[in-house]
């Protein structure tokens, strides 16, 4: 495995535990505005703190980068977690959580146009087991999911707002911009959004006591900065797609999470689902990618 693929999964379990803290900080009264405030403004400090002390030319950017980093900003991160937020509302989290899921699938058609990237048979097949397989941990299969015609347009926009999380890390990174810079300006738009959009009393829970103070920093550092960071790293040298496909054992390590810290027992389809994922992961790690047969019948 690839230096590059083991930095993407890592992001991808430490997404997974956000469920930890944001449950614990919810009996403080957190709700998922304050969530989004306090863990990008932690994000966008702490990248920033870090770019500050190691170059502050990293502070730099060119004009013509300028509607990326809005994109990755406010039009993929922010927009993403809101929707994601508003599908939860309006439906269930199993339902948003499968919705927001179908991000594999916009990050290899959008890169496939964008990057040239290919889309052989092994991606297409890994790309099947990590839908389903989402789809199957996410319990939505097995209870009422509650449905609106609302909360499934709100989850696949957090899918579509997902995927472009991917394609702008992607596409700066191609342009040579720095992990740090790409991280520093895309919080700082997500957090000014937020406060924008909801102000700042709805972080104010985080620092009730002790307690909130010490989840907060879990929020921040755990879920926030430390698996943007290794998923950033990881797309300057990794395909969007091959990466957004490895990303999905965020909902198998939320699974564990749950079972191990509040004894929530997984069901025979969300065991299918573990499988399923972790198949799509070996899948696109065993071999030699190189001799992946294009769909077009062309070498990818």
């Amino acid at each position: 495995m690839k230096k590059y693929d083991a930095s993407i999964l890592l992001a991808g379990c430490l997404w997974g535990v956000i469920g930890v803290f944001t449950r614990n900080l919810a009996s403080f009264g957190l709700t998922s505005a304050g969530v989004l405030i306090v863990r990008s403004g932690g994000c966008a400090v702490l990248f920033s703190l870090w770019a500050l002390v190691k170059d502050p030319r990293l502070f730099r950017v060119r004009l013509r980068d300028l509607w990326l980093f809005f994109c990755f900003g406010v039009l993929s991160t922010f927009f993403f977690t809101f929707c994601y937020y508003r599908s939860i509302e309006l439906g269930s989290l199993s339902a948003a959580c499968t919705l927001m899921y179908s991000a594999p699938v916009f990050v290899m058609i959008i890169s496939l146009f964008a990057f040239g990237e290919k889309f052989s048979r092994r991606k297409l097949i890994a790309l099947v087991c990590a839908v389903v397989g989402c789809t199957l941990v996410s319990g939505v299969l097995e209870g009422d999911s509650r449905l609106s015609t609302a909360g499934v347009v709100y989850g696949l926009l957090a899918g579509v707002g997902y995927a472009c999380y991917s394609v702008c890390i992607k596409a700066l990174s191609n342009r040579g911009c720095d992990t740090l810079t790409i991280n520093v300006y895309g919080w700082i738009l997500c957090t000014a959004t937020g406060i924008v959009v909801w102000g700042l009393s709805p972080a104010a829970p985080s620092f009730t006591n002790g307690a909130s103070v010490a989840l907060t920093v879990g929020l921040i550092v755990v879920s926030g900065f430390l698996p943007a960071l290794f998923y950033s790293l990881g797309l300057k040298g990794e395909e969007a797609g091959r990466g957004a496909v490895m990303a999905s054992v965020e909902p198998v390590v939320a699974s564990l999470a749950g079972f191990v810290v509040f004894g929530e027992a997984p069901t025979a389809l969300g065991v299918a689902g573990v499988v399923l994922v972790l198949a799509a992961v070996a899948l696109l790690n065993i071999g030699n990618p190189a001799k992946n047969v294009d769909l077009s019948g062309e070498n990818s």
